[in-house]
């Protein structure tokens, strides 16, 4: 008994695509499909990065550094290590001022009531 699985697909929008990056040392992208007549339009290297738009079944419909949409193998992508801009180190936060004491009742009878301030003459 043969058993065919149902053409699936994962669809994504620009908050929750994942990046990949290239696992291979070359791939073909397709900018028609992996099925297309003339061959690959281009070859991305190891270590190029490109945004999943859609998963499907054996090629994932990505958009490459350059903004062009196409395909690309599956197997040749892998999630990517570049850390995005929400991931990248933040600078640390100023330090907190340090309290300055205030004054007390005892603290400001003694500043106001000086022999001085009294009208006391030495």
């Amino acid at each position: 008994m043969l058993l065919l699985a149902a053409c699936s697909s994962i669809e994504y929008n620009s908050t929750n695509s994942p990046k990949m990056e290239v696992s291979v040392d070359h791939t073909p992208f397709y900018r028609n499909g992996p099925l297309q007549g003339n061959g690959p339009d281009l070859s991305l290297a190891k270590g190029d990065e490109v945004e999943v738009l859609r998963k499907e079944i054996g090629y994932s419909f990505v958009r490459i550094f350059d903004g062009q949409n196409g395909y690309v193998a599956n197997e040749a992508l892998k999630l990517s290590t570049v850390p995005q801009p929400a991931d990248a180190p933040q600078a640390s936060p100023s330090p907190a001022p340090k309290p300055v004491a205030a004054p007390t009742a005892a603290s400001d009878a003694q500043a106001t009531n000086t022999p001085a301030k009294l009208g006391f003459r030495y």
